[in-house]
């Protein structure tokens, strides 16, 4: 399951800039066609009467986008994995975070060519990418709503594991 939505995404970074990223190669994406394509996606209906060749490429620019969210949200999963046991809860406190790193990443996904990169998207991404590097390798952890850490995969990442052995006594207890 996608950590963020469409929805989530075009809040975040508006219809222009997705509709940019998503902008097929005559161009005939429009913010407005986009947003329609969600809205339609979500039960409602389309502004006006776009012909079909406009609603095929919004529909096709947004199943694009829910391509990325679940690309991103499985890219995530491949480092969280190991670090925690998925899914997360629904209502997990850590939600926002992973829906900010999932949109990022999109956002940095959908990018895929040098006029649409920025360098501000690739360093959200290299520090997103680092904080999951983090949650796999035990550095950072996922906090839950009552800020107790997330149950873990129970695994040994590094060191060694907890043993009854009293280490203090060892050696004539010095």
């Amino acid at each position: 399951m996608p950590y963020a939505t469409a929805s989530q995404y075009i809040q975040k970074f508006g219809l222009d800039d997705a509709a940019q990223l998503l902008a097929d190669e005559q161009n005939t994406l429009t913010s407005q066609l986009l947003a329609d394509a969600v809205a339609v996606s979500l039960g409602g209906s389309w502004t006006g009467t776009p012909a079909q060749a406009d609603k095929d490429v919004a529909n096709a620019a947004l199943a694009r986008l829910n391509r990325q969210l679940v690309v991103s949200s499985n890219f995530m999963d491949g480092y969280l994995r190991s670090a925690v046991t998925l899914p997360l809860a629904v209502g997990d406190a850590n939600a926002g975070v992973l829906e900010d790193c999932c949109l990022a990443l999109v956002r940095y996904g959908l990018a895929d060519d040098s006029d649409n990169a920025t360098e501000r998207m690739e360093k959200a991404y290299e520090q997103w990418r680092s904080w999951l590097k983090d949650v796999q390798a035990g550095r950072a952890q996922l906090v839950g709503a009552t800020g107790e850490a997330v149950p873990s995969t129970g695994r040994v990442r590094t060191g060694q594991a907890v043993s009854m052995f009293d280490w203090r006594s060892f050696g004539g207890g010095q």
